[in-house]
């Protein structure tokens, strides 16, 4: 029955005058969300590097060094009026409240001239960059000044971040949009189609920034990973809304039917993609087991406002009319037939591809290096290269030893940090062997550029030549140590990650589905993604990264959606006639909700690619990748293996059983 028109605003104005408020006010603590210029999210507190790390301030005060390399022109040794000038800015530096000391470094050329300033503060990003800045201002006409070191880059990096969510996200929602209104033209279901994304989002982020939590790089991921989320759901919704219309249904009675036939479907699918989320906790990384948990929460925010919201908001598109289901004809048929009459041809071509993916997966590296996340235009990471070309590095970690360690009798660590710098993760020593006031010894040394795979390995040979030579508690500490092995730990926790997410699902879709075999078949299909990506990022010889390793858990969760509203639909129709038929009209209700929302989810993973930081863009072109693989999986490989070799019905009319 028609609900008469005034009854229709009733719901929306009283969501409205309990959603305004709040909403308003987490969009405010959103847009006041500060950035973590350390990114301390991204390391893991409670590890014995980190405890190496406190031990260490102990003794050189603070490991937070920038490095100021002033240079002359043409290769010039440096005047002596221009070293005099050098030495007024160490001593100017040296008197602030937070440096804890400006040194000059021994200069492997005579066109150099080097200091190491180390830093204390809460806020060593805009420290860093306050000296640098005054260093600039200072510095010779005649001189060029560089300056790299962790805290320049970690607060350039943070500063990325902060700027990305103010372009990328609204890029992408508008983007999402203009699309959204092309395909409906109607400007009311383009609202629909983002409406409970939008408010999921200022939601999630809006209650971390209440919480005083900041924004790091993995964090910046969340906002573009929950707006395709939901526009995804969004669109199985709209699409059974418009299924609704073209039965004749007025637009009230459309709703209620969309609610009834999305809701088992859509919860399901929420679950699965929640769980999969939630795997990312197993992280010892702080930022993945937010991103995990921050995420979880925001899917079941979607969830929530799709079937509160929608309903009422779609109840008012009156205005859009819609033509009636055709009778006599069945894209899926057709379809079927295709895929059916190449069965064979696609079963081999997809187990071969697989068998091929799995061999390259034994290829795959995990490595890690932050630098990467930087454009390679940004100044900070150019002065980053050009000095660690000229000195052979920029990055210091100190070899640490204990008061009672034998490592602080000098003539047993003088020959062992000599043959230490003969190693190939080594450029030479850093600066003299300090001592701190309780007899602990830290013996700086500068490290070559590289990834945290060969750090890793470097500080592990390192450990095991002091083990042999009974140096009993010399141990590698500092930031370096502490970013290159948290890295490690994070991509072997991710991929632990993606084998419960994939356990979780496979048990969720069967109890879900009430179906042992269509669970195995989906989840089965589901797994082809992460094979293939994998297996061809094992080929290329390219490391796995943060972003790389969050492809398994984060996708999975999302593209077994389409599996689910597939599976859920031909269960329903399964028992009305053979499964060719039941095939057909699943195929028939949702391939075109498939097709939009994978298209939708491309579009706006593209939008992201054009993003500065190398994290997003390799994630959104890794997510493009396993999405359009999903639905190779869903639309052609699932039917094949659900019907099996079952003939496709040569009739054409359709049955009450397609309402």
């Amino acid at each position: 029955m028609p609900t008469a028109p005034g009854r229709s605003w009733l719901p929306l104005l009283l969501w409205l005058s309990l959603l305004l408020p709040v909403t308003g006010w987490l969009f405010q603590a959103q847009l006041g969300q500060k950035v973590d210029p350390t990114n301390a999210a991204l390391k893991s507190p409670d590890t014995p590097d980190a405890q190496n790390l406190q031990a260490l301030a102990n003794v050189v005060g603070s490991d937070q060094v920038v490095l100021l390399v002033f240079v002359t022109p043409d290769g010039l040794p440096m005047l002596s009026r221009d070293a005099n000038l050098l030495d007024e800015i160490r001593a100017t530096l040296a008197k602030r409240a937070d440096v804890v000391q400006c040194r000059a470094l021994p200069a492997p050329e005579p066109d150099l001239a080097l200091l190491a300033t180390s830093l204390r503060g809460e806020d060593l990003g805009a420290i860093a960059q306050a000296v640098v800045a005054e260093a600039r201002s200072r510095c010779p006409a005649s001189l060029r000044l560089l300056a790299t070191g962790v805290p320049l880059l970690e607060s350039t990096l943070a500063g990325l971040v902060a700027g990305e969510r103010r372009t990328i996200v609204p890029m992408l929602g508008v983007v999402l949009f203009l699309a959204a209104w092309l395909l409906y033209r109607s400007a009311g279901l383009a609202i629909a189609t983002l409406l409970p994304a939008v408010l999921a989002i200022v939601w999630t982020s809006g209650l971390v920034a209440v919480l005083g939590h900041p924004l790091d790089p993995i964090a910046a991921l969340l906002d573009p990973v929950l707006l395709t989320i939901g526009v995804a759901t969004s669109v199985h919704f709209v699409e059974a809304w418009r299924r609704g219309i073209t039965l004749r249904f007025d637009a009230p009675s459309a709703s209620n039917f969309a609610s009834t036939a999305q809701g088992s479907p859509t919860l399901l699918a929420t679950a699965t993609t929640m769980l999969g989320l939630l795997s990312l906790t197993t992280s010892p990384i702080p930022a993945v087991v937010d991103f995990g948990l921050r995420a979880a929460l925001g899917v079941a925010l979607v969830h929530a406002f799709t079937f509160t919201l929608l309903p009422t908001w779609l109840a008012l598109q009156r205005s859009v009319r819609l033509p009636p289901i055709a009778m006599d004809t069945s894209p899926a048929q057709s379809w079927l037939r295709r895929l059916r009459q190449q069965r064979l041809t696609i079963l081999c071509a997809t187990m071969a591809i697989t068998v091929l993916a799995t061999v390259g997966l034994p290829r795959l590296h995990p490595d890690n290096d932050p630098l990467v996340m930087l454009p390679a235009t940004e100044r900070c990471r150019v002065e980053y290269d050009e000095l660690a070309a000229r000195l052979g590095g920029v990055e210091v970690f100190h070899l640490l030893a204990p008061a009672r360690s034998p490592a602080t009798d000098p003539g047993r660590l003088l020959p062992f940090l000599a043959a230490m710098q003969q190693l190939p993760g080594i450029a030479g020593p850093a600066g003299p062997v300090l001592r701190g006031p309780e007899g602990d010894l830290a013996a700086p040394l500068l490290l070559r550029p590289g990834g945290s795979s060969g750090r890793q390995e470097l500080f592990v040979e390192i450990e095991r030549s002091a083990a042999v030579l009974g140096l009993d508690g010399l141990v590698p500490a500092g930031v370096s140590v502490q970013i290159a092995r948290d890295s490690d730990a994070l991509m072997k926790s991710l991929g632990w990650s993606t084998l419960v997410t994939l356990l979780l699902l496979g048990i969720g879709m069967c109890i879900g589905l009430r179906s042992w075999r269509l669970g195995t078949l989906g989840i089965l299909t589901n797994i082809l993604p992460c094979v293939w990506i994998y297996g061809a990022i094992g080929w290329s010889g390219q490391p796995v990264s943060v972003a790389t390793g969050m492809i398994g858990c984060t996708m999975l969760g999302l593209i077994v959606d389409n599996t689910l509203h597939l599976l859920h639909q031909y269960r329903e129709l399964r028992h009305s006639g053979d499964r060719a038929f039941a095939m057909r009209i699943a195929l028939d209700r949702v391939g075109r909700p498939m097709w939009l929302s994978s298209g939708l989810l491309l579009l706006g993973f593209a939008t992201t690619a054009t993003s500065q930081l190398h994290t997003t863009r390799e994630f959104s072109l890794l997510a493009c990748s396993t999405i359009l693989v999903a639905l190779f999986a869903c639309l052609v490989l699932l039917p094949l293996l659900v019907v099996g070799d079952q003939p496709i019905p040569a009739g054409t009319q359709r049955t009450g059983h397609e309402v």
